[in-house]
């Protein structure tokens, strides 16, 4: 049984299992190689590692839970014509309210819930392309910052 996501493709090349200077070099330019063509090399050269599309594509997300809300919920989007002019723009900064804190916590949620799947799949393809007896020798673990 494959410890891989379905979603990542596991290191294709000869596992880390020597830790000489030469060993490891060579292994690494091959890891790093596959881990950018992977999207992945940054999880492991940048601490802390976010990457930018992410939010843009929660925002994309966020948009369509908006679109969900003003159907299950039209009623909430509704401006009384015969209101006057500072009770329409108080109606309207409500609904602006509304939908801005649907798309701020949708954005929250589904970055957080990428960038937690993305790390997963960089810490995976660490551990596949380091052999078994060596992470054995680690106690199992095995960080993507060791690198």
């Amino acid at each position: 049984m494959s410890l891989l996501p379905s979603s990542v493709q596991p290191f294709v090349a000869t596992p880390l299992d020597d830790l000489r200077p030469l060993a490891y070099t060579l292994w690494k330019t091959d890891f790093l190689s596959q881990a950018t063509s992977r999207d992945l090399a940054e999880f492991y050269s940048t601490k802390d590692y976010v990457p930018q599309g992410n939010r843009i594509d929660a925002l994309n997300i966020s948009k369509m839970y908006l679109e969900l809300d003003q159907v299950e919920h039209s009623e909430l989007y509704v401006v009384d014509p015969t209101l006057s002019e500072t009770d329409r723009d108080a109606r309207l900064a409500e609904i602006k309210a509304h939908t801005t804190a649907i798309q701020r916590e949708v954005i929250a949620r589904e970055a957080t819930k990428k960038l937690v799947n993305q790390r997963s799949a960089a810490h995976t393809f660490l551990v596949s392309a380091i052999s078994t007896n060596l992470r054995r020798l680690s106690g199992h673990y095995v960080s993507v910052r060791a690198l």
